[in-house]
């Protein structure tokens, strides 16, 4: 009995290890600063128009965005994006508005991928960017 135990505790501890690992990994945030600028149209940004952002929970929402937006099917042909923001050394571009529901990102330099931030998440991003820019975008 006093081994069944013990291999039960193992397993147990194992488990837990595992769940730690895989939560460490999956809420971490490896950046301290989002940089975000505002574009005319692809690959030509507005004059003054880049914002560093240091604030965590701000750097936290660009990162989740990232992390967890859906890759669409196919090849895209899309209008210029609003933004492109830097996480670390990966830039990106990002379709964010009023208008529009949800958000869209593409992963640079894959220019034929988007993937699409849900409702909430985009809202969030568009509250940051508009807070950083000093006003309604």
């Amino acid at each position: 009995m006093k081994l069944r135990s013990r291999f039960i505790l193992i397993t147990g501890l194992s488990v837990i290890v595992v769940l730690a690992a895989v939560a460490y990994f999956a809420l971490r945030i490896p950046y301290d600063q989002v940089v975000i600028v505002r574009m005319a149209k692809f690959g030509e940004a507005i004059p003054d128009s880049e914002r560093v952002i240091h604030d965590q929970a701000s750097v936290q929402a660009f990162t989740y965005a990232v992390r967890y937006a859906d890759k669409q099917p196919g090849q895209v042909d899309i209008a210029d994006p609003n933004y492109r923001f830097t996480l670390g050394k990966k830039d990106y571009y990002l379709w964010v508005s009023e208008q529009y529901r949800t958000g869209t990102l593409m992963k640079l330099p894959d220019s034929g991928t988007i993937y699409r931030i849900g409702e909430s998440r985009a809202r969030e991003l568009l509250k940051i960017i508009q807070q950083a820019m000093g006003g309604a975008e």
